[in-house]
């Protein structure tokens, strides 16, 4: 920048201040906007008799911080029940976190996501989306998930060690705990699952599982009415994260590969 020569950039700036200096003495302006002018007028020849680069002076400007990702509203929901406990982790921000409903078919995985789960439905495996900071990325890191029923018993456990770089990490399980064929054993409530890493606490999420269809017509009353409300969340059929889509759609085809 101001590749002129030494003779033409003091012409310019004569030039420049002469024109200033007309437009102060006219007095058409306020005095605090002529002082302004002024400085203006002084900076720039400074600039332009060092030879600053001005690319150089707006890269060593503050630059406002990088925007956070917002968590959903069932993360944070998560979140302050994981404040509450002993190991809560403060530094790994949960963005979201939940349940994917999944079924193996010969065209593919069918998807949806929920806190409406059906003893009927194939089987479900948990979900998280994490927002790591730069200090404390790119580095192996131990993620726990587990699911436990209404009795606090644990139903499911996964541990496994995952990259976790700066930024966003979606995190899954590649495994699922299945439901279909296990009624006997799964009793209907409500349900909880957790995620940890590094054994810090990040989200408590709660979600109900719902007796079978047979079940609940068992209990329909003589006039057709079920003898306790399901609770169904608005949750159920929210579109699933695209990294979460693409992740899944990976271990499935390498489920097909084996």
């Amino acid at each position: 920048m101001f590749q002129h020569s030494s003779r033409g950039t003091a012409v310019w700036l004569i030039i420049v201040g002469l024109a200033l200096a007309l437009t102060l003495i006219a007095g058409e302006i306020p005095a605090a906007a002529a002082a302004l002018l002024l400085a203006a007028y002084l900076a720039l020849a400074y600039v332009v008799t060092r030879r600053v680069e001005v690319g150089s002076i707006i890269e060593s400007l503050p630059r406002p911080p990088a925007r956070q990702a917002q968590a959903t509203e069932v993360a944070r929901e998560a979140s302050g029940r994981a404040s509450n406990h002993p190991r809560f982790d403060p530094l790994v921000h949960l963005l979201d976190i939940g349940l994917i409903v999944d079924e193996q078919r010969p065209d593919g995985l069918s998807l949806r996501r929920g806190r409406f789960i059906s003893l009927d439905d194939d089987g479900v495996r948990p979900f998280a989306i994490v927002d790591v900071p730069e200090g404390i990325g790119d580095r192996m890191a131990r993620i726990r998930f587990e699911i436990r029923d209404e009795d606090g018993k644990p139903r499911y456990v996964y541990e496994d060690d995952k990259w976790l770089r700066a930024g966003e990490n979606a995190l899954l399980p590649d495994y699922r705990l299945p439901i279909s064929g296990n009624e006997s054993q799964l009793g209907a409530g409500m349900w909880i699952m957790r995620v940890q890493v590094d054994g810090g606490m990040l989200g408590i999420h709660n979600f109900n599982l719902s007796p079978s269809l047979s079940e609940r017509r068992r209990q329909l009353s003589p006039d057709g009415e079920l003898r306790e409300r399901v609770w169904r969340s608005e949750e159920e059929d929210v579109a699933l994260p695209l990294s979460l889509e693409e992740l899944l759609r990976q271990q499935s085809q390498q489920h097909r590969a084996r």
